[in-house]
């Protein structure tokens, strides 16, 4: 035990090292970015990643999750091709979305928004990439070249966009630096890939028997993860937009972007690692509590200051970093603390229903738990509260939708524990 939590904390740190430089490199470089780019200009980014977003995270049918899982390389090799597949389908059909441009613009009330609409099927094509190269190196645990990329990443995508927009191009200058990051990372995973691959043994019928015997990641898990991205981002930036204004999406967005990358700092980092190390516990009958006791104590050790330091400081953290414009989003931050503690603690174990296949049940639970916020927010609306106090109701509900996941994640456990006995 003693050597498996040496290998664990080891490979942690590697992971946490990478994510630690591709996260201080936006913290860097937001400081510059906030003064050259106006809340008006990230709130156009914002609806750009929202649709972006709501496509790309069903771009590999959700099977570049299952790379990790079998035993055998080859039925590994065929979940990639599957997904690769499936990713070339979809980013030919988001073509469609370009057609539609004028009218997107006006659901979302952002005349800036369509003359980027056709950058969507290759940033499409760039998420399901990327998480097939990702999870095809995470399988074969390369955590410096993981590291490497995302570094890599971020310096592209932030220096490339300080730079676009210190010489001018405005909204340009963000979206395509943040698509080319995502390209840099892609063509820097691919190192990590045998080049023997035996693609010749792929077929029509390896596709029907891989989709078949992995059929709950398109048809539950795809479902799951869009509605996930469908509500907290793309439902959301509309209502905001629509019923709050342009303003307040920009202060909104931005502010999301940066009190999240601690969380994702330490999470991506700890729930790759989890999501191996269940999956070999599984594979052998082990049981889970070791790995999920000390996935937990670690988010915990990293949640509890950050919310401290939101809840007492937000606004003046926001004004002094990003200036005086930006103070209202600390407020923003405020709200949504209570929220983002139990997301800290919960995103790192979110697989476990993948894993334990409760997929279904996971799904059900989450469409629920969504609708619920999503009411809660228009419910602001409904009695014409201020922004703010709507998002107080938000997080409130989201609140109450972790505790729940929280609670559920425990007795799947125990449950399966009490079968091993």
């Amino acid at each position: 035990m003693a050597s498996s939590n040496k290998v664990y904390y080891r490979n942690f740190l590697t992971m946490l090292s990478g994510n630690t430089m591709s996260q201080v490199i936006p913290f860097v470089v937001a400081p510059i970015l906030s003064r050259i780019f106006s809340p008006e200009e990230f709130a156009v980014l914002a609806n750009f990643m929202a649709i972006v977003s709501v496509i790309g995270i069903i771009s590999t049918g959700r099977l570049e999750l299952a790379v990790p899982i079998p035993v055998e390389q080859k039925k590994a090799q065929d979940i990639v091709f599957t997904g690769f597949v499936i990713t070339l389908l979809l980013g030919i059909l988001s073509i469609l979305i370009p057609l539609f441009a004028y009218q997107i613009g006006e659901m979302y009330n952002d005349s800036q928004l369509p003359k980027y609409l056709w950058l969507v099927p290759l940033a499409v094509i760039s998420f399901g990439l990327l998480g097939l190269t990702s999870n095809w190196n995470l399988r074969h645990e390369r955590f410096h070249l993981l590291s490497l990329g995302k570094i890599i990443q971020s310096v592209v995508n932030n220096g490339l966009a300080a730079l676009l927009g210190y010489i001018g191009w405005g909204i340009d200058g963000l979206i395509i630096s943040w698509l080319l990051s995502q390209y840099v990372n892609i063509l820097i995973l691919l190192i990590g890939v045998n080049r023997k691959v035996y693609y010749k043994d792929y077929g029509i019928l390896t596709l029907k028997t891989t989709l078949k015997e992995y059929k709950d990641f398109p048809l539950i898990n795809s479902l799951h993860a869009f509605s996930d991205i469908f509500i907290t981002q793309f439902l959301l930036y509309w209502i905001i937009s629509t019923y709050f204004g342009f303003l307040e999406l920009g202060l909104f967005a931005m502010m999301n972007k940066y009190v999240k990358a601690p969380i994702v700092l330490i999470s991506s980092s700890v729930s790759q690692l989890f999501y191996v190390e269940a999956g070999k516990a599984i594979n052998k009958g082990e049981s889970l509590v070791p790995i999920i006791k000390k996935t937990i104590r670690t988010s915990v050790l990293f949640a509890i200051p950050f919310t401290i330091i939101l809840l007492l400081a937000g606004p003046i953290v926001f004004k002094l970093y990003l200036g005086e414009k930006w103070e209202i989003a600390g407020v923003y931050a405020q709200c949504l603390a209570p929220m983002l503690f139990l997301y800290f603690i919960l995103s790192p174990i979110s697989g476990l229903p993948i894993l334990l296949n409760k997929q279904k049940k996971a799904f059900v639970f989450t469409l629920f738990g969504y609708s619920l916020t999503v009411i809660a927010l228009f419910v602001g609306v409904w009695l014409k509260m201020k922004f703010v106090y709507s998002l107080w109701l938000y997080s409130g509900a989201f609140t109450l939708f972790y505790l729940f996941n929280l609670t559920w994640y425990f007795l799947m456990v125990r449950k399966r524990n009490e079968s091993l006995n």
